[in-house]
């Protein structure tokens, strides 16, 4: 009977045919769709290069798509003891590793992000970067950050001496950025800090990605004043944020905020907005007409008898004055004709940034936290509210998939403060172990912390402190990126032992516990419902209630954003009462998830026939 039943999803993969569907940029060059660079997608086979059209390559692009391929089995756990306002936030910390994250995230948050700003490894030869292991992503996550099998290592430096030093880095961010593009809204905007090592790489990286069409800016951050002189050739001041659109046809003319003293002068207020009255001429142009005052005279010359050309056409003013948004004033013998100037949507952005904050200030905001420097070049958190301020949606999912210090989630709830807005954020980072060969790494050891999530963590924290009494969303979820609560028959390993049957008695093991113990023995119940819920598509922000039916007990999950709902029971039988308390005008056509052999085959007839049934 369990054939017939929908099968909890139990891994996550990804439909490129389905993608397809919408533009895919990534695929277009020179105008033509790359058929072998389709096939590449759909296969994860390499492709043969054509000379005869440009085309951006480097080593190990074909494998690229192995991973962007490979399926997440890992899941979400939450962490309700390292949070603040579980029940009431939509805030979102993750800890984990970046890419199998947004795996996990694409179903329920695929279009759903409105704004990424990500700051990346710069690839100083430094920073860490890592080969991506397609065919066990979780397994290399866990033994890396020392949670699994070694007793961890830092996550690899790329040094200018391998001989894939710039492929390497390629081959770490691509399948990343394909990930944030398609958790982009139609009208999405995404922003990636990066200096002169890998500058000119990443903006024909993200013309592959998003499209050259959708390429909106760069803008150049002065990241510190006063150059020091020790500079070899250039005392470098600035660092790029590159910018793009998911699709830039859909947007609206860009502007950020003015300040509040700006608005000052706007101190009259009428049905339509505020507004000041403002002279109606200008010094230069070419509108000249004569226009009649209250007294028939013809105003047209100015006191130095030059004569006066208009702020608008003569059209436009006489349907001003009609709507009242134009006056006369006796000034002295004569009259000025004055207009209602309008309170701005805010003003355009520059590409130029250079009163935004500087690292100085973004190292100032720790240490004003933690008493001690613990972080290298922190980006200050008025640079990251500057560029989220570029949208004025006040309602913006905010995404960070390299969260550092967790400066994003400063920067939103600051934002979130000065205009009442409602933004949200996900923030992801991994558990990349403090470097104590450095000076910042050895102060945060000092202070207790292991690995840079756990200074994320604590440092949102203490700003969720500082702001308490304010209005807003100042909590924040944590989840933890961990095993499958599933008994996985996918994960069996091949070890190296030779002996063939004691191999195959292994594997029909791990099948008889994929089939009679489908989920592992250490797992908690609210573990498994949040892997149920993130593999269905809700949102981690789902509501979730116990209640019973019958005898037997539920978990309740409403996601009103996406409009899902699920009835959950973990129990190991199913009573005969309960299945007629579903069987009820209340519950029809709703879903429901049981363990298999919690049902028997008559149950689950009686279900089948009633409701949508899934089974683990």
């Amino acid at each position: 009977m369990s054939d017939q039943n929908n099968k909890i999803n139990k891994k996550v993969e990804i439909d490129l045919s389905e993608l397809l569907k919408k533009d895919a940029p990534y695929l277009v060059e020179d105008g033509k769709v790359n058929i072998e660079k389709l096939k590449s997608l759909l296969t994860g086979k390499t492709t043969e290069k054509e000379d005869d059209r440009f085309y951006f390559n480097w080593a190990g692009k074909d494998k690229v798509f192995q991973a962007i391929q490979a399926p997440a089995f890992s899941t979400l756990a939450p962490q309700k003891d390292k949070s603040i306002g579980w029940d009431e936030t939509e805030n979102l910390m993750i800890v984990g590793e970046n890419l199998e994250t947004l795996k996990l995230l694409l179903k329920p948050y695929f279009g759903k992000v409105k704004i990424i700003y990500i700051d990346p490894p710069y690839n100083t030869g430094k920073d860490f970067i890592y080969k991506d292991d397609f065919s066990a992503p979780l397994k290399d996550y866990l033994e890396r950050t020392g949670q699994k099998g070694t007793a961890g290592e830092r996550l690899t430096t790329n040094s200018e001496t391998n001989g894939r030093y710039h492929s390497d880095w390629l081959n770490f961010m691509y399948p990343r950025l394909f990930m944030a593009r398609n958790l982009l809204r139609e009208d999405g905007l995404i922003f990636v800090s990066i200096d002169e090592n890998e500058h000119q790489h990443l903006r024909m990286l993200m013309d592959e990605v998003f499209g050259e069409d959708n390429f909106i800016a760069e803008l150049v951050w002065q990241k510190k004043k006063g150059g020091s002189n020790d500079a070899k050739y250039i005392a470098l001041e600035h660092e790029y944020v590159i910018f793009y659109a998911k699709t830039k046809t859909t947007l609206e003319k860009l502007f950020i905020p003015h300040t509040e003293e700006y608005l000052e002068r706007y101190n009259q207020e009428d049905k339509i907005g505020r507004f000041y009255w403002d002279t109606f001429k200008r010094k230069s142009g070419k509108q000249y007409y004569a226009i009649k005052a209250p007294d028939n005279t013809k105003i047209e010359f100015d006191e130095n008898n030059n004569r006066i050309s208009w702020l608008r056409s003569e059209k436009r003013f006489l349907d001003d004055l009609e709507k009242g948004e134009v006056k006369f004033e006796k000034n002295g013998d004569g009259w000025s004709v004055l207009f209602k100037q309008r309170e701005p949507k805010g003003k355009k952005p520059r590409s130029l940034m250079t009163d935004v904050g500087t690292t100085s200030a973004g190292s100032d905001e720790l240490l004003d936290i933690f008493k001690k420097n613990i972080f290298d070049n922190p980006k200050p958190s008025t640079l990251i509210k500057h560029i989220l301020s570029i949208s004025q949606d006040k309602d913006a999912v905010v995404l960070d998939f390299f969260a550092g210090s967790g400066t994003t989630a400063k920067a939103v709830y600051e934002l979130n403060k000065d205009d009442e807005g409602f933004r949200k954020y996900i923030l992801v980072q991994i558990q990349e172990p403090v470097d104590i060969s450095k000076e910042t790494g050895k102060n945060a050891k000092e202070l207790g912390f292991n690995s840079v999530d756990e200074i994320c963590v604590e440092r949102i924290k203490r700003e969720n402190e500082k702001l308490k009494g304010s209005k807003g969303d100042i909590g924040f979820k944590v989840f933890k990126l961990s095993h499958s609560n599933f008994n996985l028959k996918e994960e069996f390993e091949l070890t190296e032992n030779k002996d063939l049957g004691e191999l195959k008695s292994n594997y029909l093991k791990e099948l008889g516990l994929y089939v009679d113990q489908p989920t592992v023995a250490t797992a908690n119940t609210l573990d498994i419902v949040y892997e149920i819920i993130l593999k269905n598509g809700f949102s981690l922000n789902s509501k979730i209630e116990e209640l019973k039916l019958g005898s037997n007990s539920f978990y309740k999950v409403n996601d009103a954003e996406n409009e899902l709902e699920i009835y959950i029971s973990l129990d190991a039988k199913i009573e005969d009462g309960s299945v007629e308390a579903i069987r009820t005008t209340e519950y029809k056509g709703k879903t429901f998830a049981f363990y298999d052999n919690a049902l028997t085959d008559s149950q689950k007839i009686n279900l089948n026939t009633f409701v949508k049934l899934q089974v683990i």
